[in-house]
């Protein structure tokens, strides 16, 4: 009898350490978890802060503006009297890991829909975007020459590329309103598939975006998707 409550208090001293052990190791797994998920959440809080301010939502957590119009190269139009100003959108902006350069039309020149008209450079890799619309071009933007960042970092204020002067009617086709909200968020949910194809689950961690992760080719392949140039 002796023997059996020996052995029955060895097997409860041996779960005891066990237990002890694998709490050792969840508490230490939580403590190097946890500054990273609270870095996480800090950042989507000050980005969310910082979009409220400037009157912007987020739509499948990318940048959203409700007051102008979206093309299908992700680039967003504001009218503003004959003239129409245009910029990258939000999910042009979460593609660009980063912003090094910019190349913008000529002041004058004459652009066709769907020609090249802006190149972003991001070192390794650039995103070229298609004009919106036909038209002259009457302003660009020169902070952005000086400073690329401000395509990313306030794409639908400082960063806007260009103005036209649009020929034709074009302008009113352009997507806006709750078509455009639905097609954004559409959009969205398409990138994030994207990604996940390519790079798994974990490229939500990717801080910069995972665009850097990419190779080349599906750079490519991602840019010639979404941006259709």
């Amino acid at each position: 009898m002796s023997t059996t409550i020996d052995v029955f208090q060895a097997i409860c001293g041996l779960l005891v350490v066990l237990v002890a052990r694998l709490g050792l190791v969840a508490a230490v797994a939580a403590a190097l978890v946890a500054p990273v998920a609270l870095a996480l959440g800090m950042r989507s809080c000050w980005r969310w802060s910082r979009a409220r301010m400037r009157g912007l939502l987020r739509i499948g957590n990318v940048l959203y503006r409700p007051d102008v119009r979206y093309a299908a190269g992700h680039t967003w139009i504001e009218r503003e009297g004959a003239s129409a100003r245009i910029g990258i959108d939000g999910l042009a902006q979460e593609i660009l890991p980063w912003a090094l350069a910019v190349r913008l039309p000529k002041l004058g020149e004459s652009l066709v829909e769907g020609q090249i008209a802006a190149v972003i450079s991001c070192g390794a890799v650039e995103a070229r975007f298609a004009a919106p619309l036909a038209g002259r071009v009457v302003a660009v933007n020169t902070a952005v020459a000086h400073d690329p960042s401000l395509v990313k970092e306030d794409g639908f204020g400082r960063g806007w590329l260009y103005v036209l002067e649009p020929a034709g009617a074009g302008y009113e086709a352009i997507t806006v309103g709750d078509a455009a909200r639905d097609w954004m968020k559409a959009e969205a949910k398409r990138l994030r598939r994207f990604y996940e194809t390519r790079l798994g689950p974990l490229w939500r961690l990717i801080v910069r975006g995972p665009a850097p992760m990419l190779s080349p080719d599906v750079w490519a392949d991602l840019t010639r998707e979404f941006l259709r140039a």
